[in-house]
């Protein structure tokens, strides 16, 4: 009792000054910004809230950045250049401790993030005579069988958080093999770039997409690339920034390109909820080499191409796009049609005499010139249904394929 006394006694007669003042107010608001940090950190790994916790998890990085700053430049007042020596210098006998445990703490770090590069996906063999209908349904008894992996993908649009998580599975015979893959997405979005009367005829209802940077009116989409390598950045594709090539064009949007510069294929299946969910198809691409720029060629792709094609496809609904206004191709015979999609045979050329749509009427800006395409570009079957605020998407395609812009479907695949 009386040691206590004593060292009640001895704490009460110190003196605050404002340095004492200063660091407790400091480490109270390091404590919170590192609490702060590990909650959204967590956050966001689990997915386990809805608030924007991606944002608030960087507002507190930045603020145990800026406790640094507070917490260090009282030490630069009192201390001055002995500062830089007491934080830098290493006695020469402590040396070699430092450069093990450093060394030691990089080659857990790497190996670590070897081990979670690559998930394997363990394929179900099935008979040929496994009848597999590609509806977007995924009722068939063998997906039960079937072992799955999960993604977690992050910026996205449209999405809680901005974020997802794909569930996938895969199935395959000696001649095809089948993907199900399986997503939440609160949002059912089929309005893609639709054209409506205004006063002076007719207008593009977008939020962006003059900049090749639409964020309201476009349709759900989901692209799976294939490759032979399985390295970072999408394989090596991803090149960020306005202007990744020097040579090249400068992207409108800011977010870069896509293309392969050490002159290898990578396979890109793109399934579009509007433009090829009707036609059972996902449109097969590919990413290669950047291409030549073209003369008047107001959007630069890069490498992100379309493979070639018989027949078929998929075009706007008007002549020439202009922010003001369009003019559409074709009309839907029935005045009351309520498709996501016009038809080429439910639909007419446009005529002016036959424009009585009252202002504010929406049409489709997609036209099918045909029911699908043909030739290399429909070589991926897909079928995607929405329901309960989760898609699910079948796609098929063969294992081997005759097209020089296609990645065979076999072991080591990456995906």
């Amino acid at each position: 009792m009386t040691t206590i006394s004593y060292v009640f006694y001895k704490n009460n007669d110190i003196t605050p000054n404002k340095y004492t003042y200063y660091h407790t107010w400091v480490n109270r608001f390091g404590y919170f910004s590192v609490l702060g940090c590990i909650i959204t950190g967590w956050s966001v790994y689990f997915n386990i809230t809805q608030f924007q916790t991606q944002t608030l998890h960087l507002i507190s990085s930045f603020l145990i950045g800026y406790y640094l700053l507070l917490h260090s430049w009282i030490y630069f007042l009192q201390l001055g250049k002995k500062l830089i020596k007491r934080v830098f210098f290493i006695p020469l006998k402590q040396l070699p401790w430092f450069l093990s445990i450093g060394l030691s703490l990089a080659s857990i770090g790497t190996y670590h993030m070897a081990q979670n590069t690559h998930i394997s996906l363990n394929v179900v063999p099935i008979g040929a005579n496994v009848l597999m209908e590609i509806d977007g349904l995924a009722d068939e008894p063998i997906w039960q069988e079937a072992q799955s992996i999960n993604v977690h993908t992050i910026g996205g649009a449209n999405f809680v958080d901005g974020q997802t998580t794909v569930t996938i599975k895969a199935l395959s015979n000696k001649h095809e093999t089948f993907f199900l893959f399986t997503w939440a997405d609160p949002t059912h979005s089929l309005s893609h770039l639709p054209i409506e009367k205004v006063s002076t005829g007719w207008k593009v209802v977008e939020n962006g997409f003059y900049e090749f940077d639409e964020q309201s009116h476009y349709e759900d989409k989901f692209a799976v690339m294939l490759s032979k390598t399985c390295n970072s950045g999408a394989d090596g594709t991803a090149h960020l920034g306005k202007t990744p090539f020097q040579d090249k064009p400068s992207n409108w949007h800011g977010k870069g390109y896509h293309a392969s510069v050490d002159n290898k294929v990578r396979d890109l299946w793109h399934w579009k909820a509007v433009r090829t969910n009707d036609m059972i198809l996902a449109d097969d691409n590919f990413i290669g080499p950047p291409t030549k720029v073209l003369s008047g060629q107001r959007r630069y792709s890069a490498g992100y191409l379309p493979d070639g094609k018989e027949s078929g496809a998929y075009v706007m609904n008007w002549l020439w796009y202009s922010p003001n206004g369009v003019i559409p191709k074709r009309l839907p015979k029935d005045a009351l049609y309520e498709g996501d999609v016009i038809p080429w045979f439910g639909s007419k050329p446009y005529k002016k005499d036959d424009d009585h749509y009252p202002i504010g009427t929406r049409l489709p800006s997609v036209l099918y010139r045909s029911n699908r395409f043909e030739g290399d570009r429909a070589d991926v079957r897909a079928r995607g249904q929405w329901k309960n605020g989760q898609w699910t998407l079948e796609l098929v395609r063969k294992n081997m394929t005759p097209s020089v812009h296609d990645v065979a479907l076999e072991h080591g695949t990456c995906m």
